[in-house]
């Protein structure tokens, strides 16, 4: 029998748990539970109350029966700094202490202040010799403790902190898939761009808002000429500048690895905007495809219509987590 795993997706708006199987080639969701994030304890990503939130986070485990359970959670917005660089070729553990030393030239913290590990993508040869090309990431080593606070007081066992990209990935790709893909997971006040090719993420931005008031249910009157002239003026705004990041973003992938985006995957919240895809379609001038974590998974049991809902559109990251298997690469494992 297959063990579940659980995923822990802590949102500014709303703390997610998914329980996730294998189960005769599929994944089936066992359970899964959500409540809302309390007002001031996560702001962008950033936890800044973790008391508060692991009271709360213990009710939700302690509700969903998963008390003492181990738990694969992410660290995520604009505190992650993500950056591929190039370095002589060496043993990996050679290559994560010359990363430290490489990393005080980009890295906007101190790095005694800084969790960060590498991921190799490519080996190549040029005029200094052999060389490797490295995915770098990192977060400030503080909110890597306060999450191992958080789980603590949850009453969860902390396994494995990772990037929201990699939770998509493991859901939504296959390894193998040829080419640039893209995922766009949009939260109630931070989106994520990221880009993965050949089964690693190597390109991520993260943006946010002074306004996120974007309706959930918003509908675009999409035209070729005016897709957005339907929407209040504070959606329309922040949907402009959402579609402005994203096509700046894409640009920048392109110039910087030489390669195309065959396909972005809209995830989160925002998959309930009616028409967006073809909105970023028509911008980016790319195919784009809005994510049903419904077409991914099986169910346990049956759902209301209000839980159907919220799995479809709002779990793709805890379910992602869940799936860790044997293949989460970054930072902990206890």
């Amino acid at each position: 029998m297959n063990l579940a795993g659980i995923g822990l997706d802590i949102g500014s708006r709303k703390i997610k748990i998914a329980s996730v199987r294998k189960k005769r080639g599929s994944l089936e969701v066992i359970n899964f539970g959500s409540r809302e994030t309390p007002r001031g304890a996560v702001e962008r990503g950033s936890i800044k109350d973790p008391d508060i939130l692991g009271a709360s986070i213990a009710d939700l485990v302690t509700e969903l029966g998963l008390r003492k359970k181990t738990v694969v959670t992410a660290v995520a917005g604009p505190q992650v700094y993500t950056r591929i660089i190039s370095l002589p070729s060496l043993r990996l553990d050679e290559l994560r202490k010359a990363v430290r030393y490489e990393a005080t030239a980009f890295l906007p913290i101190p790095v005694e202040e800084a969790a960060m590990d590498i991921f190799p993508l490519r080996e190549y040869q040029d005029h200094e010799g052999a060389r490797v090309e490295l995915f770098f990431v990192a977060v400030r080593q503080s909110q890597v403790e306060k999450i191992r606070t958080v789980c603590q007081l949850g009453k969860l066992k902390l396994q494995t902190i990772e990037i929201e990209p990699l939770a998509l990935q493991r859901l939504l790709l296959d390894k193998k898939s040829p080419g640039a893909k893209a995922f766009l997971n949009m939260g109630a006040t931070r989106w994520c761009f990221s880009v993965h090719q050949r089964g690693v993420p190597v390109f991520n931005r993260n943006f946010s808002f002074a306004d996120s008031s974007y309706r959930p249910g918003a509908v675009l009157s999409f035209s070729e000429n005016s897709p957005l002239m339907s929407l209040p003026r504070a959606t329309d705004n922040v949907i402009k500048d959402l579609v402005n990041e994203v096509v700046r973003s894409s640009d920048h992938f392109r110039m910087q690895q030489q390669s195309e985006i065959s396909k972005i995957f809209i995830t989160g919240g925002g998959t309930r905007i009616i028409d967006l895809d073809k909105v970023i379609a028509s911008a980016t001038r790319c195919k784009v495809e809005v994510e049903d974590v419904l077409a991914r998974v099986s169910l346990a049991e049956q759902l209301s219509s209000g839980e159907l809902d919220e799995l479809k559109h709002d779990f793709a990251v805890a379910v992602g987590l869940a799936l860790r298997g044997g293949d989460a690469w970054w930072w902990i494992k206890k």
